[in-house]
């Protein structure tokens, strides 16, 4: 986690936007067995879901996933994405998404189901890059899904945003 701390999960999330010919490519760019990539048929159906769409690419040897999740519907990934990160490695950018984002999400997938997993996320992301957080961004997007308050509670925070 680039704004916290990292968790021992092997996983990475990969919130994407994928046409039809990147779609078709991927079980290619992943072949059997080395990988498990889901049929062309699922992955064209979860890209079509207009929101929580979801598949995952599994490396078979090391047991490694990316979680993919098409967010072409989604317009906060659309701020996201003008609002994107860059990290320039050897071999190239890498863009991530911006905190704002990640703790939207977090706040999303508590108030559905609890964990404390993410509330820990969100107080150490906040107690470790509060001045990398756009605030307003993040109240304004909370309050548009109903979940200021809610994201209030959980952060422990009522200061914050």
């Amino acid at each position: 986690m680039v704004y916290s701390e990292p968790r021992l999960t092997i996983d990475i999330d990969l919130a994407v936007v994928l046409g039809d010919a990147t779609l078709a490519a991927l079980p290619s760019l992943y072949p059997e067995p080395d990988f498990y990539c889901p049929p062309a048929a699922v992955l064209h159906a979860e890209n079509r879901r207009e929101c929580r769409a979801h598949f995952n690419v599994v490396h078979a040897p090391t047991g490694l996933k990316a979680d993919f999740y098409p967010s072409q519907n989604d317009p906060f990934f659309a701020w996201a994405w003008a609002h994107r990160k860059t990290a320039v490695h050897a071999h190239g950018e890498i863009h991530y998404a911006p905190p704002e984002y990640v703790m939207v999400w977090k706040t999303v997938y508590h108030a559905e189901g609890g964990g404390e997993k993410h509330v820990r996320d969100i107080r150490r992301m906040i107690e470790l890059s509060a001045d990398l957080i756009d605030t307003e961004a993040l109240s304004g997007e909370l309050q548009r899904r109903g979940l200021l308050e809610h994201f209030r509670t959980m952060c422990g925070n009522a200061d914050f945003v």
